[in-house]
């Protein structure tokens, strides 16, 4: 895979984190790229309040320490795989130190896991991890530990809503799909906002339904065309859901390897995919999920 040869692992060096870890090695063995690991860590220096205790130098010396330890020995196993590794130790909020990172080290992909350690171990949780996909200048990959680390990923799913940021997700995939030799699964989800209409006892006329879907139906259509002129095979399902449920059922049940999506999309009755239905996926998805921004691409 060509496209990510620069990838940045934050790591707590959880479980999940170690998943993630392998992945990238995976991937960057393929590009001929390399890794760079990352561990930030937060420390409140000072007193406690309001106890007015003081937290030693010393503890703060301990973790550097101990962490520095830890990405030495994670380097070398990445070495080991024939995988250029470069370490970063940073003293920062995770979320801040990922963005920060990514944008210095000019990486193409963030791959991370979705949850991590607590306490003076916290690195990733859920809401760091949320937070990168808001704020990473370029893709981020999420997944858990039981996701593995074979990179070839050969069933793609790519929700649309046809916005601008959801066809540059579209663009993204059909390239995964051809370096892998796979398939490209559409998926349109609407809803249409009948909680308003019912609170005045008054109903949606099926025409509009009608129209929504048939349109739908039509767009579905022209980007099927689109990944089959690009040589590449494709499904297509359309269901009236809410976003990020007929994400995650639709991965589940088509065997999805990978969820191709963008952070935001439109709104009103066209809303399918926002920055929060990115986020809520990604927390529930059987698979990896790779968001990206359209300027981010």
């Amino acid at each position: 895979m060509t496209r990510f040869r620069s990838i940045l692992v934050p790591t707590d060096f959880s479980e999940h984190a170690e998943a993630a870890f392998d992945r990238a090695l995976a991937l960057a063995k393929a590009a001929s790229g390399v890794v760079h690991l990352l561990h930030a860590y937060e420390i409140p220096l000072g007193t406690i309040p309001p106890y007015g205790v003081a937290i030693p130098e010393s503890v703060l010396a301990g973790v550097r320490d101990a962490a520095a330890r830890r990405l030495e020995k994670a380097g070398a196993r990445a070495e080991a795989a024939g995988v250029r590794c470069e370490r970063h130790l940073m003293q920062s909020s995770p979320s801040i130190a990922i963005a920060e990172s990514a944008r210095t080290l000019g990486a193409d992909l963030v791959v991370m896991g979705t949850r991590g350690n607590t306490g003076l171990k916290h690195v990733l949780l859920g809401s760091v991890a949320e937070r990168t996909v808001r704020t990473s200048p370029c893709p981020v990959l999420t997944l858990r530990s039981d996701s593995g680390g074979d990179s070839a990923w050969r069933r793609i799913l790519v929700p649309l809503d046809f916005s601008k940021p959801s066809e540059v997700a579209l663009d993204l995939a059909i390239q995964l799909a051809r370096e892998n030799q796979g398939e490209v699964q559409l998926l349109h989800a609407y809803e249409l906002p009948v909680s308003v209409t019912m609170a005045y006892g008054v109903a949606i006329p099926q025409t509009v339904w009608e129209g929504v879907q048939e349109a739908g139906a039509q767009r579905l259509s022209e980007a099927a065309d689109k990944v089959e002129k690009a040589g590449v095979r494709v499904s297509m399902a359309q269901r009236t859901a809410p976003a990020a449920d007929a994400i995650v059922e639709t991965a589940a049940t088509a065997h999805s390897d990978i969820i191709v999506m963008s952070t935001r999309g439109l709104t009103g009755l066209k809303h399918v995919l926002l920055g929060s239905v990115a986020e809520r996926v990604l927390r529930t998805a059987p698979c990896p999920v790779l968001t990206l921004k359209a300027d981010a691409a």
